[in-house]
């Protein structure tokens, strides 16, 4: 009898935990911490004609994509990265919703960038004018930049050499070249390459570049050869 009543209740005890097990847990409805403070600057640059885009939608993405990308954990200079990605992604996206083609979007994504970037750019340039060789002082102070931009895990920079008439870098890797990739966008990686050729736009008058980008046809090395304009 109690050997009967024993395994009774044991298969209570079983059924009990079963259904415990089976009980779904509530799903967490809170949204994502609001970071739109840090893309929104670039956006209050984006011109297009008879566009307007959905800030509302952008922020929702933004920071969901954000969070997704555990951006709050990252390193200030990787976040400065994530920033400049998601910006381009999802303006790109935005654009594409008014069937403005790739290559149109891409321009005016890269003014938008251009224009964010304009004073400290515009600040860069007269310390370099006013020295007694730009060029030298574009490279001492690019060398800080990058280093502090471009981390290395994230591009793998070799410099081959850096003096008063050359500057010949090689990024091994991209670390937006693996963003886009991984968003399945890679007709948005030409976009960060602009991106990364404003420096140099803004220095067209003593300032050469050669720059052999294969990352944006997916190959696998950028080379920068920079030289005194002649």
């Amino acid at each position: 009898m109690n050997e009967e009543a024993n395994s009774a209740q044991g298969t209570e005890d079983e059924e009990e935990v079963v259904l415990e097990r089976l009980v779904p847990e509530e799903e967490d409805d809170t949204p994502p911490p609001d970071r739109m403070d840090r893309i929104q600057p670039i956006f209050d640059h984006l011109k297009a004609d008879k566009v307007e885009i959905n800030i509302d939608d952008i922020r929702a993405n933004f920071n969901r994509l954000w969070q997704y990308e555990d951006g709050d954990e990252m390193a200030e200079d990787e976040q400065n990265l994530l920033t400049i990605a998601l910006f381009i992604y999802l303006a790109h996206l935005a654009l594409d919703e008014f069937n403005i083609h790739t290559v149109k979007a891409r321009g005016i994504v890269t003014q938008a960038l251009t224009e964010w970037t304009r004073a400290e750019v515009e600040k860069q340039v007269a310390e370099e004018k006013a020295s007694d060789n730009p060029f030298k002082t574009f490279v001492d102070n690019g060398e800080v930049r990058m280093d502090a931009n471009y981390p290395w895990r994230g591009f793998l920079r070799d410099t081959k050499k850096a003096t008063d008439k050359n500057w010949d870098f090689k990024m091994k890797k991209c670390w937006f070249h693996s963003f886009f990739i991984r968003y399945g966008r890679v007709d948005f990686i030409e976009s960060a390459c602009d991106f990364d050729r404003i420096p140099w736009k803004a220095r067209e008058d003593y300032v050469d570049l050669k720059l052999s980008n294969t990352f944006s046809k997916l190959g696998n090395f950028c080379q920068f050869k920079y030289s005194p304009a002649k």
